[in-house]
């Protein structure tokens, strides 16, 4: 065999050197077989605990395994500006570690959640040495990209309510078990988290969460934020 024709260890077996459908980190290092395997600690956070702050020294790389994480910047004014949520099966920190930087954001959970955290050599070898390692690392980065490009697009092209339901029917793509659409899920964001998130204002965001409310689609209580029916809001996305 050629030496072109080599396939680097732990490459993709896949046709096209794509992973298989459904595999992800979590399997990656739950899999015996594999060279990752049972790589790193896994913690328990409650709800609001901060797994790392701004500018502090890249360690390490978390997989959450369970939970949500919202992500936040603090601004040359000093104010806090949420930036992004991850769910199961993100990495957050890999972009810091791959470049030697300090963290550019608070990591912080917003529900009870469970994160692995790989040291930062053991990614680092890990990305260099097995192949379907370092092709989840670039899927991963390739779906923030095209996240960006998305987000980008809908500050200049969609309205504020529009804007709102796409990221909604997105967390609720995210929640399906098995393709399942949930009866129902909550978000504990506030109204000016989603602002920012949203980049519109938080009196926008006020007007279009009283509308959705009154149809029956979400209901708002103490910094909560419920969809009461997520297969009514897939729907009218659609139409």
């Amino acid at each position: 065999m050629s030496r072109m024709n080599k396939r680097p260890p732990g490459s993709p077996a896949s046709a096209g050197g794509r992973v298989p459908e459904g595999d992800s980190f979590g399997s990656f290092f739950s899999d015996p077989q594999n060279i990752g395997y049972d790589q790193g600690t896994v913690q328990t956070y409650p709800a609001q605990a901060v797994i790392f702050h701004q500018d502090t020294r890249s360690q390490g790389v978390y997989l959450i395994e369970d939970g949500l994480v919202k992500l936040v910047r603090i601004v040359p004014s000093g104010q806090h500006v949420i930036i992004g949520l991850r769910r199961r099966n993100w990495l957050i920190g890999a972009p810091s570690v791959l470049l030697d930087k300090p963290y550019s954001f608070t990591a912080m959970t917003l529900v009870p959640s469970s994160l692995r955290c790989i040291p930062d050599k053991v990614f680092l070898d890990l990305a260099r040495t097995n192949g379907r390692f370092s092709w989840h690392v670039h899927h991963l980065l390739a779906q923030e990209i095209f996240r960006q490009m998305k987000n980008v697009e809908a500050m200049n092209c969609m309205s504020a309510q529009d804007r709102l339901e796409r990221f909604l029917c997105d967390m609720i793509a995210e929640q399906k078990p098995n393709g399942a659409v949930p009866d129902s899920f909550s978000l504990p964001l506030t109204n000016k988290e989603l602002a920012q998130l949203l980049a519109i204002t938080q009196e926008h965001v006020c007007r279009v969460l009283k509308a959705m409310e009154q149809k029956g689609l979400i209901r708002r209580a103490k910094g909560m934020l419920t969809l009461t029916d997520p297969a009514g809001l897939l729907r009218k996305a659609q139409l």
